[in-house]
């Protein structure tokens, strides 16, 4: 017994050591993450502002891992920042660190001008985006070209070819970058729908040796053309070969495209070759045929660097910045804090004091040197570097903390302790969901080109009276009804299926929630099952097996249409303002005028028709500050020294439809959707009738992580044109509309239904 009792107390002590191991891990990650954004966005050195923050989160996380105490982690964080921030102290939590002015104070102050960081939002360069950073008394740099999406293509008239299988091939190698490789088909249907397409979504091309790659399909009935290509997504330069279009043509492979670049002139390719390959120049990329020898040749993708425009005149975004003198000092996890000097004296080539050129000469040449075969989801330190990365945006610059009530910190330190055990992308991109999701923002996606999870069953689902109901089936030959009730998804109950689901999306609302959730409980990848058991109409049960064979075009293009204007009964017209063109809308004013009521549906996201706002505002629009950038020059948005506030300032026009209005709104009703409502609710234009619109608007500020990731989101807070909380709240409607079993299993727009109901009362 004696014997059995030591052993599991050495057993017990050996995974204490292991968890030990691993938290001083997750603490040292939490501390260079929270350093890191101090430094990026709030100290102002030269130095700082010139690095290559990216590989430098890599770089970072990678050097600090090992650290096993906070005497050895403030050492290594001292050396990591000590070449860009000369002036940051790191230092133990006990002990007593002042800031000294005379350290950032030069000998004489002439030619000096105080240099220290705006931000109106988190500006990324842009120079037309309501968001920008700058440094007070530094040239102003705007992006002019980026590099992200470098396309090719060739479209091939497909009316022949309807219902037969193709193969398209192509030889493709990745020659440098982090960029990804992707083959791409799209098949263009005669009612200008999309049918089959593919665009090696989840199997990207990486590798820098040659090799062929495939798509396999079907060219879809009704088909026009068959669009084939291939692009470099992000930076980087990809070649590509011996491309190849083949359909089985009653068993004989046809070959009816084939491009090996033999008669093209070596250089810059023109837009259009003799094959009718093309490419639309200046956006980013550049195209050449290379050669090695006669007739070896090949078409190179090759990203531009991203060049930048110098402002005239340094300026400023408004009045409030950091003084010289000023600093924060904030408590760093793992053990430390830091003392961070917000504002610096600059002469125009050089803040002071300067950090040891040989250092930084160093340090630039290691991050140069990290390869970029290890900028991937499946290494580790891409995975903290970027968790450390897209923390600290939401940190510092994530207007709705107020509202969402997260701990954030604590939320970092799971997030890193996940990104310590995932190993793959598509598993990081989870621990990114998981992240991000805490921030209930509607505006939130995170995509990576290495996901999997593509396709979906030829069918739609929602929830109704709390059933998961069968919503429409685009395959005739699968055994379900609209209205079929789901009992079970794969073994599980769809309340368990959907609840895990719930934690990896971002939403305001219980409305955009279910509205994603519809979706994205669907995707897997091409081909895999989905296993359900159904309850049906004359209360059988049924089991069956559905395969994933639709993109999410296919299922758009399944949907049947009508028309987005037309009379729904004597006086009323019905308008879809997520489908109908202004230019439309415009030419059927003689017919609205004339309506008794209108239904403008706005169950979705509106066609560029907000200007059908000014024909129903009886006066001059004037809420002008429900649109509010923040000002801020302090970390952590301790003190958000103002806004910039903007509004739509609408006019009437001519003429004014004076018709009975009736707007049709539901969850799905996002961002510009709740910018257009906002008029229709607060000068009370309309009867509003539906569900809650997704609680969630303002510019989006998308940005890119290394390994390929995109994390978009809100970065503005907007209110309601009264002042009110719109964020998590959204446009509430007058008639509240909820679908059911029996509605959905007639076939019935019960939205649509009721009103109709309400225009005719007002006739």
């Amino acid at each position: 017994m004696k014997k059995k009792s030591l052993f599991f107390l050495l057993l017990l002590l050996a995974f204490g050591q292991v968890y030990g191991q691993q938290d001083r891990k997750v603490e040292n990650a939490a501390a260079f993450t929270q350093l890191y954004g101090y430094v990026r966005y709030f100290h102002p050195s030269d130095e700082a502002a010139a690095i290559d923050w990216d590989r430098f989160a890599i770089y970072g996380s990678k050097q600090i891992a090992g650290c096993k105490s906070p005497e050895e982690l403030r050492a290594t964080l001292t050396a990591l920042f000590q070449p860009i921030a000369p002036t940051v102290k790191v230092c133990l939590e006990n002990e007593e660190v002042k800031f000294d002015a005379a350290d950032i104070t030069p000998p004489s102050l002439k030619k000096y001008k105080t240099i220290a960081w705006q931000h109106q939002g988190m500006g990324q360069g842009g120079k037309n985006s309501p968001y920008k950073s700058l440094r007070l008394n530094r040239p102003v740099l705007y992006k002019t070209s980026s590099a992200q999406f470098g396309p090719i293509m060739k479209a091939i008239t497909a009316s022949e070819y309807q219902g037969k299988e193709f193969i398209f091939t192509g030889k493709v190698k990745r020659a440098t970058g982090s960029g990804t490789g992707h083959l791409w088909v799209r098949v263009d249907k005669t009612n200008k729908s999309t049918g089959f397409f593919d665009n090696m979504g989840g199997r990207s091309i990486q590798s820098d040796q040659w090799a062929t790659y495939e798509i396999k399909g079907k060219v879809d009935k009704g088909a026009d053309k068959i669009v084939v290509g291939a692009f470099l997504m992000g930076e980087g330069e990809l070649w590509l070969d011996d491309m190849s279009l083949k359909v089985n043509d009653n068993g004989n492979w046809k070959e009816i495209y084939n491009e090996q670049f033999t008669g093209e002139k070596e250089g810059i390719a023109d837009k259009i070759l003799s094959s009718g390959l093309s490419w639309k120049p200046g956006n980013g990329y550049l195209f050449t045929i290379q050669q090695n020898s006669k007739d070896d040749k090949w078409l190179s993708v090759k990203s531009e660097e991203a060049s930048v425009l110098k402002a005239k005149k340094p300026s400023q975004l408004f009045k409030p910045h950091p003084k010289p003198g000023e600093y924060t000092a904030k408590t760093l996890a793992g053990g430390l804090k830091v003392v961070v000097p917000l504002a610096l004296y600059g002469t125009d080539a050089q803040t002071y004091p300067a950090s040891d050129k040989a250092l930084l000469t160093k340090l630039q040449q290691e991050l140069e040197a990290i390869p970029a075969s290890d900028i991937n989801g499946a290494n580790l330190y891409t995975r903290l570097g970027s968790t450390a990365i897209t923390w600290n945006i939401f940190q510092h610059f994530y207007p709705y903390f107020d509202i969402v009530k997260t701990d954030w910190d604590q939320d970092l330190h799971q997030a890193l302790a996940s990104a310590y055990t995932d190993q793959t992308a598509t598993d990081f991109q989870k621990t990114l969901q998981l992240l991000t999701a805490k921030l209930k923002d509607g505006h939130v996606w995170v995509t990576t080109s290495e996901s999997k999870a593509t396709h979906l069953p030829p069918i739609a689902w929602e929830w109704v009276e709390n059933k998961l109901v069968i919503t429409a089936v685009y395959d005739e030959a699968i055994p379900l009804a609209k209205g079929d009730i789901v009992t079970s998804i794969d073994g599980t109950t769809p309340e368990a299926y959907f609840e895990n689901l719930h934690q990896y999306i971002s939403a305001a609302t219980p409305g955009w929630l279910n509205h994603r959730a519809k979706s994205e409980s669907l995707l897997g990848e091409p081909e895999s099952t989905l296993h359900l058991t159904v309850l049906q109409a004359d209360n059988s049960t049924a089991d069956l097996q559905l395969k994933r064979t639709f993109s999410h075009n296919q299922v758009r293009a399944a949907i049947p249409s009508t028309e987005n204007i037309r009379s729904v009964a004597e006086g009323v017209t019905y308008v879809n303002i997520g489908k109908a063109p202004m230019k439309d809308i415009q030419a059927a004013m003689p017919a609205l005028q004339q309506s008794k009521a209108i239904i403008c549906d706005l169950r979705g996201y509106p066609n560029g028709n907000h200007e059908l706002i000014q024909y129903l505002l009886p006066a001059k629009d004037t809420s002008s500050q429900w649109m509010q950038t923040p000002h801020i020059i302090y970390p952590d948005q301790e003190k958000v020294v103002g806004y910039r506030k903007s509004s739509w300032g609408l006019r009437p026009k001519s003429p004014r439809l004076t018709a009975k209005v009736i707007f049709l709104i539901d969850g799905q009703a996002i961002s510009y959707a709740e910018s257009y409502m906002s008029f229709i609710e607060h000068y009370k234009l309309a009867t509003i009738v539906g569900q809650p619109t997704a609680g969630t608007n303002g510019n989006v500020n998308p940005f890119t992580l290394p390994g390929g990731y995109r994390i978009s989101w809100t970065g503005m807070k907007v209110q309601k044109h009264d002042g009110s909380q719109l964020h998590g709240v959204g446009i509430l409607p007058d008639v509240y509309v909820e679908k059911t079993i029996q509605g959905v299993r007639e076939g019935r727009d019960e939205f649509l239904e009721k009103a109709i109901q309400l225009a005719g009362e007002a006739l």
